[in-house]
């Protein structure tokens, strides 16, 4: 089990952070990993940010911060490395979840891949699965016939945060939710994704307890993935602080990442995409829609925040938090799709 794990940290992995180390000698420790969805390199305080994330920086702080990492362009075939240690294209996911006839393009795990899940249940895990997957919409590639004992969450790339409406792309789009197989129908405006999430992870290491094993909990936010919906609450702590721009941000975000270790002290600003302007050359109007949207963005990565604050209080609670291991993922995709 260690070298396989270590097989897949080594394949796809952004950010690491590790708490103590296992209590006893030759225990096997649980495992936790987050994974949260479209996030960039320095959208978290640990990396720069003036996004407010306590709970992330805090993992940072007391285990390791990489300052590279790799992963695959986008969603599906990250998450396909992610869960198998193996290239997309081997375990049929070369692009999203769509059959393209090729068996590398399949859009579903192959049976030749083992999953994360699959492994650590046959080495004795309890396996918890809460919130997206993306590698397979088949019923025969859901978590629950790869290896997680339960799962809450999408089944696809994404959804809104307020509702199970299809997504607005342009194309019929549905909005699969699942508990263990189940079809979730939660009434419109009832909840917020995100939290969804975590309470389902909370809900998972409360019955887990009850087991004499160690635990693997995947904890996979669709945060802050499109569309861009927040709680008025978090979207109220960010007003005003985007008002001075992205070109004034992003030479504060350097600025901090040199201070922290993070970014070499020669580092400059990486050269602007073509298709961003220059926040100057915004009207007025630009201005205000970039500043809401930006205000929005940063409260959603708030509250996945505060999700994974849960989770560290739970652990804490069932005493727990002395044998975890928790990996922090960040996946990186098409910046600026707001």
């Amino acid at each position: 089990m260690n070298t396989y794990f270590k097989k897949i940290c080594s394949t796809a992995i952004f950010i690491v952070a590790v708490t103590s180390l296992p209590a006893q000698k030759n225990s096997k420790p649980n495992i936790i990993l987050i994974v949260v969805d479209d996030l960039g390199f320095s959208d978290i305080g640990a990396y720069g940010s003036e996004i407010h994330t306590p709970n992330i920086d805090k993992l940072a702080t007391g285990g390791l911060r990489l300052r590279e990492f790799y992963n695959n362009s986008i969603c599906a075939p990250t998450r396909a490395s992610l869960l198998t240690g193996q290239y997309p294209h081997k375990a049929g996911i070369g692009y999203f979840d769509i059959n393209l006839g090729l068996p590398s393009y399949q859009g579903y795990l192959n049976k030749q891949s083992l999953t994360l899940g699959e492994v650590l249940k046959q080495n004795g895990y309890s396996t918890l699965l809460s919130g997206k997957w993306h590698v397979g919409n088949d019923s025969s590639a859901w978590p629950n016939q790869r290896g997680f004992e339960k799962f809450f969450g999408v089944i696809g790339g994404g959804a809104n945060y307020f509702d199970e409406e299809p997504m607005p792309l342009g194309r019929p789009y549905p909005v699969v939710l699942l508990e263990n197989n189940q079809r979730f129908h939660p009434a419109g405006k009832s909840y917020y994704f995100t939290d969804e999430i975590t309470n389902h992870a909370v809900k998972f290491l409360d019955e887990q307890n009850k087991e004499n094993k160690p635990f693997f909990l995947y904890l996979a936010y669709t945060a802050p993935h499109w569309p861009l919906q927040a709680l008025p609450e978090d979207i109220a702590k960010y007003k005003g602080k985007y008002d001075l721009g992205w070109d004034e941000l992003k030479k504060q975000r350097l600025k901090r990442q040199i201070e922290s270790g993070i970014t070499d002290k020669n580092q400059t600003i990486a050269e602007k995409d073509a298709n961003v302007p220059d926040w100057e050359n915004l009207s007025y109007d630009e201005k205000q829609l970039w500043k809401a949207k930006m205000e929005v963005y940063a409260a959603m990565v708030d509250r996945a925040d505060q999700g994974i604050g849960k989770i560290l209080e739970k652990l804490e609670e069932l005493k727990k938090d002395d044998n975890t291991l928790i990996i922090f993922y960040q996946t990186m995709e098409r910046r600026l799709k707001m």
